[in-house]
Formats: C-alpha cells, sequence, structure tokens
C-alpha cells in the first residue's frame, strides 16, 4: 500500500489538474494520472518539478521514445523496482516492441535480441546505472561509432540518472502498481 495518498482527483486545485491533463495529454494514464504522479499530488510544488523532469528527460529530446522506455524499464529490473518495470514494460507493449525484445533487455545480460544500436545504448544506460565511474571513453566512443551525437549520449545518461530517481520515489513510498 502506497504510504502517500493517491490522490486521482484535482480537487479544485488548477495547478494539480494541469499537471494531470498535461501528463494524460503525454500518454501517463488513460482516464487519470498514473499512481507515481498521484502519490505526489498532495505536494503540488514536488508534482510540478517532477513533470518538469519527466517532461524534459523522458518525453522530450532526441533519442526515440522506444529506447527511451527499453533504457528505464532494463533498468528498473537492475534495481529491482517493481513498480517502474512493470510500467515500463506496459509501455514498451503499446508502443509495439516485440516480446521477445522486451524480454532480452530483462533476461539476457548481452541483449541479443535487442538491435544494434540499441544494445550499445542499453549496454552502456546499464553501466551508467550500476557505476558510472565505470564509464570509460572507449564506452563514449562506441556510442559515437554507432551514430550518436554527444547530445543523445547525454541523454542516455540523463535517462540513467533519471531512472535511478525515479526507482527511488516509487520504492521508498512503495506506490502501488496502476491497476492493481
Amino acid at each position: 500500500m502506497s504510504r502517500f495518498p493517491l490522490v486521482t482527483e484535482a480537487n479544485g486545485n488548477a495547478q494539480v489538474a494541469g499537471l494531470y491533463e498535461e501528463s494524460l495529454e503525454a500518454g501517463f494514464g488513460d482516464t487519470q494520472p498514473i499512481n507515481w504522479f498521484t502519490a505526489q499530488a498532495s505536494r503540488p510544488d514536488i508534482l510540478k518539478a517532477t513533470w518538469e523532469l519527466t517532461r524534459g528527460i523522458l518525453v522530450n529530446g532526441k533519442l526515440p521514445a522506444t529506447i527511451k522506455q527499453m533504457i528505464a524499464m532494463a533498468i528498473s529490473h537492475q534495481n529491482d523496482c517493481r513498480y517502474c518495470a512493470i510500467t515500463h514494460t506496459g509501455v514498451l507493449e503499446k508502443l509495439g516492441v516485440p516480446e521477445e525484445v522486451v524480454r532480452s533487455c530483462v533476461e539476457d545480460p548481452d541483449l541479443t535480441e535487442v538491435p544494434e544500436p540499441h544494445r550499445a545504448i542499453l549496454k552502456f544506460a546499464l553501466k551508467a546505472n550500476r557505476d558510472p565511474n565505470s564509464l570509460t571513453d572507449e564506452d563514449f566512443t562506441t556510442l559515437s561509432e554507432k551514430g550518436l551525437s554527444r547530445e543523445e549520449i547525454m541523454e542516455v545518461i540523463m535517462m540513467a540518472g533519471f531512472t535511478k530517481f525515479i526507482n527511488t520515489w516509487a520504492d521508498a513510498s512503495a506506490i502501488t502498481v496502476d491497476g492493481g
């Protein structure tokens, strides 16, 4: 059970209503925002800040949504964050990512079913999550050789850090899985 109340209605708070509307337009829920957001709504200032971060890193940017969601899902599994792993797996399914690719991201350390350059990106992101100090110039060169710009590589690192952040919130607050 969530350690914070799930505020599913804006209850006349225009700021919360606007943030909920924006999150729904961005695909974070069907008819109501996902629990990751509603558990923060008793603090609209925090909800606003986390929405800005989410929109800036996960929603916007140069990398395709599928790779961002793969990063979030794979790292969430690596960090044993049940809520985020389930949520991002569901998004990948909605985006049409084949089941064998999703499974490979979680069960196969070599990511054999993940096509290049996504495989190299995921390995880099997983390494950044595990031990960011272990990233080498060679790791950066590998992504450059796969066609990623410096800006896209930055986005991969930001996704790794962002995922660690969302995992921490989801686990510490014990948010319940949406629809469950």
